[in-house]
């Protein structure tokens, strides 16, 4: 009898745990890597061939193929409550359809946190002599810039299309805009002419129809430079440091161009290629007769030179930024570009850190901005950021 009791029991168990068995089905979910890079997914169409980028307030203002448009992710800005997150979306734009920025990759404008000089898409500004001023902010008045009012010998303004790296004039942190140009008699002076403009916002026009709107406004003066032969339509480069300027010409050298007009001819570099100011230097590198990157730098603002020799050639190619506390170099028309940090170790010795960059695909870098605690990328493939924490992670 109790065997018999046994016997029932295991089979009851049996097909008790029978009944319980489930088919376990397998479940492959696709999952979508993670890159360092993420872009702003808001952006569409030629919005994603950016060519500069500069941050506002609350803001990053973004010169794009055709376009001027304004991210707004962090609040307190007007443009974030006029316009949202992003000022593209659904068809609509903060450029006007008959004035869109140039459609050439090459073109860039200068532009900084409160005024953008457009010479417009459907002409270029190297044949054209009406720059069109428009501030960043959210929709104050613009105003115009007639070259010939000024020099009515005036033919352009002049553009040598070379691409991110060099707009074809440079606004400085107190918003004056300087500018090269072409006379319709290049031989008749020896020299070359720039115009100086301080760009500002003043009241709003009385009357004004609907909410007022301040209207910016512009002084200008006409700069010439003699130069011991003929100049005018010799290349130049000009860059914004801190309230003056530096301008090189070819064949003729390089000058500080002060906020009041002044001009000083500059002796040290020689056709430098990239010029910044860090921790209270100013850095002009230029690429040497053997190909690698020479520097010179000054601690008195131009004063005086001292030269360092024998730096990566890829340098002189590149542009820097201030983000977070540190300097970041962005690589420029090489098949792959790169971030890098860069630190001097000594009077002759940089170290170079390059930084991740995975999920930035092959496209050419065009600019680079921090706006909080988020850093921005411009390519010709859109605009990426990453968070400043992350930020300077090494590349493996």
């Amino acid at each position: 009898m109790h065997t018999l009791t046994r016997l029932l029991l295991v089979t009851a168990t049996l097909a008790l745990v029978t009944a319980c068995k489930k088919e376990i089905e397998t479940v492959t979910v696709q999952v979508d890597k993670v890159y360092s890079w993420m872009p702003v997914k808001q952006l569409w169409g030629n919005q994603t061939s950016i060519v500069g980028i500069t941050a506002g307030t609350n803001t990053v203002n973004i010169q794009a193929i055709g376009r001027f448009e304004v991210l707004s992710p962090l609040p307190g800005s007007k443009e974030q409550a006029q316009n949202g997150y992003y000022t593209g979306l659904n068809h609509l734009s903060r450029t006007w359809f008959t004035d869109p920025t140039p459609f050439d990759v090459r073109n860039r404008i200068p532009m900084n946190a409160n005024f953008y000089a457009n010479p417009g898409g459907y002409r270029d500004v190297s044949s054209d002599t009406v720059l069109t001023i428009y501030p960043t902010s959210y929709f104050d008045n613009i105003a115009y810039l007639h070259l010939r009012k000024l020099d009515p010998h005036a033919v352009r303004f002049e553009n040598f299309l070379v691409g991110s790296m060099h707009p074809f004039g440079v606004i400085n942190r107190n918003d004056y805009l300087l500018c090269s140009y072409y006379t319709d008699n290049p031989a008749a002076n020896t020299g070359f002419n720039l115009i100086l403009s301080k760009l500002s916002t003043g009241p709003a026009p009385v009357p004004t129809p609907g909410p007022a709107q301040p209207k910016t406004l512009i002084s200008s003066q006409i700069i010439r430079i003699p130069t011991p032969t003929p100049s005018e339509r010799s290349f130049k480069e000009l860059w914004a440091i801190d309230d003056y300027f530096l301008v090189w010409c070819d064949y003729a050298g390089l000058y500080k161009i002060r906020q009041d007009g002044t001009v000083k001819q500059v002796n040290g570099p020689v056709s430098p290629t990239t010029v910044y100011k860090w921790q209270g230097t100013v850095y002009a590198i230029q690429q040497s007769s053997a190909g690698d990157a020479t520097f010179y730098t000054s601690t008195n603002d131009d004063e005086t030179w001292q030269q360092i020799t024998g730096f990566n050639q890829a340098l002189t190619f590149s542009t820097f930024y201030p983000i977070g506390d540190s300097l970041v170099g962005v690589t420029h028309g090489v098949v792959n570009n790169n971030l890098f940090t860069m630190r001097w170790l000594g009077p002759a010795k940089l170290s170079l850190r390059e930084l991740k960059t995975d999920g930035l695909d092959y496209a050419e870098f065009s600019d680079l901005t921090q706006l909080g605690d988020t850093v921005y990328l411009g390519t010709t493939n859109g605009l990426f950021k990453r968070p400043l924490n992350k930020f300077f992670d090494s590349k493996q």
